[in-house]
């Protein structure tokens, strides 16, 4: 993560980054890509979901297609972690562990048969991430990228009215969208195959990719 994003990251407040994300439909979008994920069997081991935000997904998933309780969750800024246990806690639900972690140089070690990491590989170095699926012994992983029209290159979409603190990315710190072949190229050499896609549109024309990979042996 280049320091400048790090120090980006620290300074979004959590109320500015879920209004952000459900006003243009890339939480929903996402909560049901992991459902979708989740329910064609995550197999045996903790499920790990690194970058898990405020845990935002809760508002538009069920206690029966998700289970916090069997889950880890990490991110990079710790008041989004605050904010994930505190929802957690007002629907009588608790989450298995939260970590503050840096996913390019992860301190945790697993392992985790299943990890799924949203909208967070733009935001990092992000074959460094890469590098910790292998490090948590991973078998079966979820990355969800942003897939733009090809008539919008940046990933916040100019003129678009951005509350608050998530200004910082229009502003500061711009994202690094990766086309998804050679995301898929990068998963390759790491040791992993592309099983499956799924899609869904959001705002602006933008497409949120569901992208399935298992281990290759």
């Amino acid at each position: 993560m280049s320091e400048l994003l790090r120090e980006a990251w620290l300074t979004v407040e959590p109320g500015d980054y879920e209004k952000h994300m459900a006003g243009i439909g890339q939480a929903q979008a996402n909560a049901g890509l992991m459902a979708a994920w989740l329910a064609a069997g995550a197999g045996p081991g903790a499920v790990l979901v690194a970058g898990a935000g405020t845990g935002q997904m809760f508002d538009f998933l069920s206690a029966e297609q998700v289970r916090p309780e069997e889950m880890v969750f990490s991110d990079w800024n710790p008041r989004f972690l605050e904010e994930l246990r505190g929802r957690l806690e007002r629907t009588g639900r608790r989450p298995g562990e939260t970590v503050v972690d840096n996913i390019e140089q992860t301190g945790l070690v697993g392992p985790y048969s299943n990890v799924a990491i949203t909208l967070v590989l733009e935001h990092v170095e992000w074959r460094l991430a890469l590098r910790s699926l292998v490090r948590w012994g991973a078998e079966r992983v979820l990355l969800v990228i942003q897939e733009n029209p090809a008539n919008l290159a940046s990933a916040v979409t100019p003129g678009r009215t951005v509350p608050g603190t998530m200004n910082v990315f229009r502003e500061r710190a711009a994202p690094h969208l990766i086309p998804v072949e050679e995301l898929t190229a990068a998963m390759g050499e790491a040791g992993f195959r592309r099983e499956r896609i799924e899609t869904a549109v959001v705002s602006d024309e933008k497409k949120m990719l569901g992208c399935w990979f298992v281990t290759a042996s």
